[in-house]
């Protein structure tokens, strides 16, 4: 039983000792041979340009918009390393029972990178895990608040509108600083499912999806229940 309990502490040891060699040497990788902040930072310049549209940085994007997404699309985003192991672990799992890509399991870092150097790589299981490894380099050697502003930056709400700046002068005809509450959090729901949730084509269910949406704030501590009934009530008029 001793020579067990010692083999399984040496186990232990062993292993602790190979994750931190991996994570400091993925930290150097990414810092000095690959890197890429550099990267991520160049495509998303390179989309913005390209699609007439206009850079925002973290305090251009209102904190109503930011608690939305981050209520809806990745809870954990200042705390995670990049990436929600469970989550890509379960949709790893679930594709290889279907043999097919149909999980997401992504953070917004994930999907920052998904959306910039992997933007046009073909889906598998191998791109999932690069997505992974290379969003636990993003999470390294880039800002919390400097990914989430290229995220909102990059991601598509339909109509031709790529990037938040687009999204709100395409469905209202307005700067994201000019838009109310309701239009904010409509606008944070539409990525998820842009055809689906076409408020110009389906208003109903761009509507649930808001309120889902909504919910969210509320469940993530971020809004009262007063807050999101007044939210709710709030005008969303389409341009």
């Amino acid at each position: 039983m001793h020579k067990f309990i010692k083999g399984m502490l040496k186990f232990i040891i062993f292993i602790f000792i190979v994750l931190c060699i991996s994570w400091f040497g993925l930290k150097y990788y990414f810092s000095h041979v690959n890197i890429i902040a550099n990267k991520v930072r160049a495509d998303v310049l390179t989309q913005v340009q390209a699609h007439h549209s206009q850079l925002l940085t973290y305090k251009d994007i209102p904190e109503m918009y930011r608690n939305a997404i981050i209520s809806t699309e990745d809870r954990s985003f200042f705390t995670n390393k990049g990436i929600d192991v469970k989550g890509t672990i379960r949709a790893v799992f679930v594709d290889i029972g279907s043999g097919q890509t149909l999980q997401g399991g992504s953070t917004i870092t994930q999907q920052l990178i998904h959306n910039t150097p992997l933007s046009n790589t073909a889906k598998s299981l191998t791109w999932k895990l690069r997505e992974s490894v290379f969003a636990i380099g993003l999470y390294d050697t880039m800002s919390k608040q400097e990914t989430f502003a290229f995220y909102t930056n990059v991601i598509y709400f339909g109509h031709g509108a790529n990037g938040l700046y687009q999204a709100a002068e395409t469905y209202f005809g307005k700067a994201p600083s000019e838009l109310n509450a309701g239009e904010l959090t409509m606008l944070a729901g539409l990525p998820n499912a842009p055809s689906v949730y076409d408020p110009y084509k389906n208003r109903t269910l761009a509507l649930e999806r808001q309120h889902l949406v909504v919910q969210n704030m509320v469940e993530n501590g971020v809004i009262s229940e007063l807050q999101a009934t007044q939210i709710i009530s709030e005008p969303i008029v389409l341009k």
